[in-house]
């Protein structure tokens, strides 16, 4: 069975399920209309708070961190069936992978509810789900690119270019949060455009790691085998 399709699932369904979710709330009025990408008119779980875009939202969420642990147990595999030594590293990115999708179930089941209590289990389940699931990420780049220096295969090469770049792109948002922050000190749509670019780059990571499994035809086998029962 081929597994390409898992990282384009994992990847796609919360980018069409945010984007739905959104468009929803939009028609619904309960967040301003506009082009969140760029201008950053409202946050990622306001698009998902209330109903009925929140049942969209939730319904696509935890599902979504079930393939993410999935996803990362199988590119820890796939890394040792193209070659990669087994490594702490690469045992560190599973459990950085895997953490970081129970974190975006805390963050799922506290959007919607009042109170502070849920607003920081929001904020705390939000940021380390996409704090461990980056240093996941720079992890499989790391491995990767190691990989690709060893073995010298180079039909690897496209699909770690552009996590690279994704990675890069990532990380140039992280840093400009503070910088622009401090120069548009009373405008919180610096911090909203940065949440949305970012998400949306963290999950085309996930799409791109389905050029690296097509490429060298990753799949999964099944099989059933009976004890013989000839010698009894």
């Amino acid at each position: 069975m081929e597994l390409r399709t898992l990282p384009l699932v994992t990847g796609l369904l919360p980018i069409g399920a945010v984007i739905s979710a959104y468009l929803i709330a939009a028609y619904f009025g309960h967040v301003p209309s506009c082009v969140p990408l760029f201008d950053g008119c409202t946050t990622i779980s306001s698009a998902g708070r209330d109903a009925p875009e929140s049942l969209l939202f939730r319904a696509t969420m935890i599902p979504t961190a079930m393939l993410l642990m999935l996803y990362w147990r199988l590119a820890g595999e796939w890394l040792i069936r193209s070659g990669d030594p087994r490594t702490r590293a690469g045992r560190v990115m599973i459990w950085l992978g895997s953490i970081a999708a129970v974190f975006l179930i805390v963050y799922t089941v506290a959007l919607g509810f009042i109170g502070e209590h849920y607003a920081l289990q929001r904020r705390i389940g939000v940021t380390l789900f996409f704090a461990f699931t980056f240093l996941a990420q720079l992890l499989l780049v790391h491995r990767l690119g190691q990989l690709i220096q060893a073995t010298r295969q180079t039909t690897l090469q496209p699909a770690y270019r552009i996590k690279v770049s994704i990675c890069v792109a990532m990380l140039a948002l992280g840093l400009a949060v503070s910088p622009l922050k401090a120069i548009y000190p009373d405008h919180t749509f610096i911090e909203n455009i940065v949440e949305w670019n970012f998400a949306l780059l963290m999950y085309l990571f996930f799409v791109a790691t389905s050029l690296a499994w097509r490429s060298t035809s990753f799949a999964a086998e099944f099989s059933v085998r009976f004890p013989d029962k000839r010698g009894e």
